[in-house]
């Protein structure tokens, strides 16, 4: 996906992007026996091929010329300017492979097959089944110095981000941030039509159930986020109490987010039984399931509800915001209980050459330059872990009040970008229901933001064929 900038609003439209595999040219016209094979997704970099007669890629670049001062007409696919920028800062030549995969079981299976890759984008399950694996290589110390002048993802990541980094932990104890970078995150819920539906319904995962929305409902077609809708709507009321005792200062902060983790990664034989038992229920006031189909559903106005992941959201809800012809004006919500925070980033698999793994991580801290992440989030359209004054200068262009707006909200960014009141934003008061809150969720939400951990191979093979009988 790409995010388009309009004036003081983003708008989005896909953008085809096929898939480039084995580039064997280098910057300035020479070729590299360095050659660093980067495995990732489908439009989710920056390919540099603008439409440069549309009002909203024109006002980005009018916008990117005057505060970067580089005009985007210039630009190269970002891996192939990378290959450029890494021989001028150290004389070294490096050819960069960009392999774009599916999804994560492909990434895996293609591993598993013998493919070789240096540097994967893996969904934090992944990366915790990668560790467990012993695929992957930690990341030195001298990679998280942010005196180092290119060390750009140590200067720059989200302090957000990083205690959620910090703190997690895989089966071996180590944490997330010793092999994985972050590249984008978000949550999980659920798109709404706020004409048809009163916007406290969508709070609850209790709406899965509500038989006033019987097939007005799509959820994603896989196991792992349908597991999830199960534990939250399995788990509700306990959570609601246990928000209560946080509230009330019976319980620590820390101790809450303990038993939110344990509970929304319960997989054990006895819960998954009765999980089962509640999708069931749900899989019969569902629409049906899907994987990218509600995109269009949504923007047709054919649905009212659609559980999505936040860029998804942003996506369809710019989307229908952009065309003219439609009156539809959709929201964004997610379950008060609890609900998923994902995260993609890179990793580095194991057995590189340190010449490779200087390259490697090279490529992440490029990726991290502060000019590069305004880019890489309008063309994908999700949000980078990277935080920084420039991208909050992305932020605040594309979200912040105008003075046609009569009705506006103080929006805390703080706890992503830093303790300091200049990351208070004030927006149209919409945006707190809208694109806005899909890409940064309030303060008071994250406190409910889970990450789902991977499933062990009996956990896996026990999840999927209880899914394969509800689907």
């Amino acid at each position: 996906m790409r995010k388009k900038l309009s004036f003081l609003l983003a708008f989005t439209t896909l953008a085809a992007i096929t898939p480039l595999v084995g580039c064997t040219k280098t910057g300035f016209g020479q070729s590299s026996e360095n050659v660093l094979r980067v495995a990732s997704w489908d439009e989710y970099i920056d390919m540099a091929d603008y439409d440069w007669e549309d009002e909203d890629d024109l006002a980005f670049r009018d916008w990117f010329l005057e505060t970067s001062g580089f005009d985007l007409k210039d630009s190269q696919p970002m891996y192939e300017e990378f290959e450029d920028w890494y021989f001028e800062q150290t004389g070294e030549r490096v050819t960069v492979e960009y392999v774009a995969l599916q999804d994560n079981e492909t990434m895996y299976n293609k591993i598993k097959m013998g493919d070789s890759y240096d540097l994967l984008c893996p969904s934090e399950y992944m990366m915790m089944k990668l560790v467990q694996e012993e695929r992957l290589d930690k990341y030195p110390a001298s990679f998280f110095d942010p005196t180092v002048e290119t060390n750009y993802y140590a200067q720059n990541l989200s302090p957000y981000i990083k205690e959620v980094f910090e703190n997690g932990k895989n089966n071996d104890g180590s944490s997330w941030s010793d092999y994985i970078a972050g590249y984008m995150w978000g949550s999980t819920g659920f798109v709404f039509n706020p004409e048809n539906i009163t916007p406290d319904v969508m709070k609850s995962w209790n709406c899965l159930l509500n038989s006033d929305l019987h097939r007005e409902i799509t959820a994603k077609d896989n196991v792992r986020d349908s597991y999830f809708m199960g534990l939250g709507l399995y788990y509700e009321e306990e959570l609601s109490e246990m928000k209560i005792q946080l509230s009330n200062g019976e319980i620590t902060k820390e101790a809450y987010k303990t038993a939110l983790s344990e509970m929304m990664n319960d997989t054990s034989v006895d819960t998954m039984n009765k999980v089962k038992k509640l999708l069931e229920k749900v899989r019969k006031n569902l629409y049906g399931l899907e994987t990218d189909e509600a995109k269009s559903d949504m923007q047709a106005g054919r649905l009212n509800v659609s559980y999505q992941w936040s860029g998804d959201a942003v996506y369809i809800l710019d989307e229908v915001e952009g065309d003219e012809e439609n009156s539809l004006i959709l929201e964004y919500s997610i379950p008060e209980t609890a609900s998923n925070l994902w995260f993609d980033g890179w990793v580095m698999m194991k057995g590189m050459s340190a010449k490779k793994q200087n390259a490697a991580m090279a490529f992440i801290n490029f990726l991290s330059r502060p000019d590069n992440v305004q880019r890489n989030m309008y063309y994908i359209g999700y949000t980078s872990c990277i935080a920084g004054e420039s991208v909050f200068d992305y932020v605040s262009e594309t979200y912040s009040a105008s003075e046609e707006d009569t009705e506006t909200a103080t929006y805390d960014l703080r706890y992503f970008f830093g303790d300091d009141d200049r990351y208070l934003l004030t927006v149209p008061e919409e945006q707190t229901r809208r694109q806005l809150f899909a890409q940064y969720p309030t303060v008071e939400t994250i406190d409910h933001l889970v990450v789902m951990k991977y499933f062990d191979k009996e956990t896996n093979e026990r999840a999927n064929r209880m899914w394969n009988n509800i689907k």
